[in-house]
């Protein structure tokens, strides 16, 4: 932990929490226990991904770039669902497993969405895949950086939640269609 982690000031009790052995375990448990709701979810993800908001010019609140993040990727996933579904893809109740991150928030950082996605066994991946580039276009705030991948590394839960429970959004955990 450092200086800066800590929030600027230090305390005695900080540094007991920071070079405690059991207090680190205690954390370490609880991240596992995190990864392992989240796998309970959403199940054996299929793909991961990674979604970089447009760069901000000037100042804003961390709470500014926060809502910023979920319209962006609210309205992300409503397209996507569209696009791999129909427009009746909530009516029919049929959608895919999500679960995202927002990291980034801080002064002069980059804000950018990690997660992970489950697909429906009756959708296609080729169509997963266009409709993925088509719903990233349609998005406005999403920039050009961005990456997909199938998601074969089972470290990438643990390093998308490395911030802990502060940079999800209950929002952005969907168990999906099977």
């Amino acid at each position: 932990m450092t200086y800066g982690e800590l929030g600027g000031s230090l305390k005695a009790d900080d540094l007991v929490v920071a070079f405690n052995p059991v207090a680190i375990k205690r954390n370490t448990r609880l991240e596992n226990t995190f990864i392992e709701f989240i796998r309970s979810v959403i199940r054996i993800p299929d793909y991961s991904f990674t979604l970089t908001l447009k760069p901000v010019e000037g100042s804003r609140r961390k709470f500014t770039k926060i809502n910023d993040a979920e319209q962006a990727m609210d309205w992300f996933l409503h397209v996507l669902n569209t696009k791999c579904f129909g427009h009746g893809h909530r009516r029919k109740g049929i959608e895919l497993g999500v679960f995202a991150t927002i990291e980034g928030l801080g002064l002069g950082e980059q804000p950018h969405l990690h997660g992970v996605m489950r697909l429906p066994k009756a959708l296609s991946v080729e169509r997963f895949i266009r409709a993925f580039e088509h719903s990233k276009n349609r998005t406005k705030r999403f920039g050009y950086q961005w990456h997909l991948e199938p998601y074969y590394e089972h470290s990438w839960l643990q390093y998308i939640t490395k911030t802990g429970v502060q940079s999800a959004s209950p929002l952005f955990l969907r168990q999906g269609t099977f």
